[in-house]
């Protein structure tokens, strides 16, 4: 009797434990749900480790377990997290030249390792991201600096040749996570195991990651902000198709589930427990177009696929009214937004005409073809999300219906910028962001699309260093408008941020600096 009854207990406790474990989606999480978020996320970040992927969501979760010298709020403002307080010419944190930048750090920040945080950390981070033996996809602005001095453990002195407004909006983007030198000092970084496994400042620690399956994360006992996070543990859920993101949120297993699509919309307003969080954005979905390809090469080509799809019947249909057609590659939220460039109105016509010029004529078959050459084009795409894949159909459509055999290439979201970053596509579907003050890593960073325009880069160039925000929207501006006669990328329509949040998840406030930059402060 009694040797069986250890048998019965251990059963029970394997039968407990597997239920919790299918709770949350194979996580076997002993946390209570009041402490505990799972989050669901649509692509697996490709590493943890900052400044080596593009991907939006590997940011996302870096920014849980790193912080960087300033954040954005939801309005739009700076706010200081390992700087101590916003640089100004009022407190001296910026000289009035705008050439100098100071920042006096946050005293008493320590890694997750327990080691201090110090203005030999902010510039041993510089010295990574500048690197040019590094593969660090964007270095915008930070290799503009010309030297960087830290007098004490806890001031770091930057200086610009020339004056620079956009320094503040660097240092408060995802590009200025801070890396713990005592580290990653002397070590190969690309393959170092903080890819997986990253020490920060930040609110939470990685305990485990599952690859395609989880991220585990725990409260940092040691983060600075006192009494932060409030959480104990918050869970991201690797969850890449609609219909299982859809049965996450049937079940109740998720706290949040970002990137919805506007196909999502009526189906996650009919869950009582949810709720539709859609934030305006400074981004906008578009076709990248590889201006280096043999086809791509000619504007005619580039001008006739804007002249042959129907921005309006994607957004009003596939979109659900959520984003509207774009014409210009800033978005009308953002304020150096141009509304007078030139247009493309749905002119199928006109599209053909264009191609005929550049001697594509129609074969038998329907299919265009010049000196032997069929008019194929190809569309990489990142898998996995429905509303992406219907966007791509639609236009392989209408631009079949120009003559053009339109093939689409999926590939996993981590394999995206590296693919990108080669040259390895002819058009590419994605969106694209811009900050408040803008650092053009679209032109001047990655610029994907191989666009070759030095009148145009010049413009950009200038922003910088001008001061007056009316001067530096008028270069902007005039950039917007090469832009549209050139055509280097299609724009296609706006992006508001979409996502689905429990109802008593308190404090979730996406914004500017993503959706996860708050985490400290969630509660349930």
């Amino acid at each position: 009797m009694n040797s069986k009854r250890p048998v019965s207990l251990m059963a029970l406790v394997v039968v407990v434990f597997a239920f919790m474990g299918v709770m949350t989606g194979g996580v076997q999480a002993i946390t209570p749900a009041a402490e505990r978020a799972v989050i669901g996320v649509p692509q697996e970040p490709r590493t943890l480790l900052p400044h080596f992927d593009l991907l939006t969501l590997s940011h996302e979760v870096q920014s849980l377990v790193f912080d960087r010298l300033l954040t954005l709020d939801t309005d739009g403002d700076y706010l200081p997290r390992l700087a101590a307080v916003v640089p100004s010419v009022a407190n001296g944190g910026i000289s009035p030249d705008g050439r100098t930048y100071t920042f006096t750090l946050r005293e008493g920040v320590e890694w997750q390792d327990g080691q201090p945080f110090t203005s030999a950390d902010v510039k041993f981070t510089w010295e990574v991201i500048t690197n040019p033996d590094l593969p660090i996809p964007s270095r915008s602005i930070w290799d503009e600096v010309v030297s960087v001095e830290t007098p004490d453990p806890y001031t770091i002195v930057f200086e610009f040749a020339e004056p620079n407004v956009a320094f503040l909006a660097v240092t408060a983007r995802s590009n200025a996570f801070m890396l713990p030198k005592h580290l990653l000092e002397g070590e190969d970084i690309v393959n170092s195991s903080l890819n997986r496994n990253p020490v920060g400042t930040g609110p939470f620690t990685v305990q485990e990651w599952v690859s395609g399956s989880h991220i585990a994360l725990e409260r940092n006992p040691g983060y600075w902000q006192d009494d932060k996070p409030e959480l104990a543990e918050i869970v991201v859920r690797i969850i890449p198709g609609t219909e299982g993101q859809r049965a996450a949120l049937q079940r109740g297993e998720l706290d949040v589930l970002l990137d919805i699509t506007s196909a999502d919309l009526s189906f996650v307003e009919g869950l009582n427990q949810y709720q539709v969080v859609t934030t305006p954005t400074y981004a906008w979905w578009h076709f990248w177009l590889n201006n280096d390809d043999p086809v791509l090469s000619d504007g005619n080509v580039r001008r006739a696929l804007v002249y042959g799809l129907d921005k309006a019947a994607i957004t009003e249909t596939v979109m659900q009214g959520v984003n509207v057609p774009l014409d210009a590659v800033f978005p009308p939220a953002h304020w150096a937004h141009n509304p007078d460039v030139r247009t493309y109105p749905y002119d199928p016509a006109r599209a053909q005409e264009l191609l005929e010029e550049s001697g594509w004529t129609v074969g038998a078959d329907g299919i265009r073809q010049k000196d032997g050459t069929r008019l194929r084009l190809e569309v990489l795409n990142i898998a996995g999300q429905a509303e992406r894949l219907r966007v791509i159909q639609i236009a392989q459509a209408y631009w079949r219906d120009l003559g053009i055999d339109v093939q689409v290439r999926e590939i996993d979201g981590a394999s995206f910028p590296p693919t990108m970053g080669s040259g390895d596509f002819q058009i590419a579907y994605g969106w694209f962001g811009e900050e408040h003050e803008p650092v053009f890593n679209l032109w001047l960073g990655t610029n994907w699309q191989n666009y070759d325009n030095q009148e145009a880069f010049d413009l950009l160039a200038q922003v910088p260093t001008t001061v007056e925000q009316s001067e530096r929207r008028a270069l902007i501006q005039e950039f917007q408008k090469l832009a549209a006669e050139d055509v280097p990328t299609l724009p296609l329509a706006t992006r508001a941020l979409l996502s689905a949040a429990r109802t008593d998840l308190q404090g979730y406030q996406p914004g500017l600096a993503g959706s996860l930059w708050n985490a400290a402060d969630w509660s349930k």
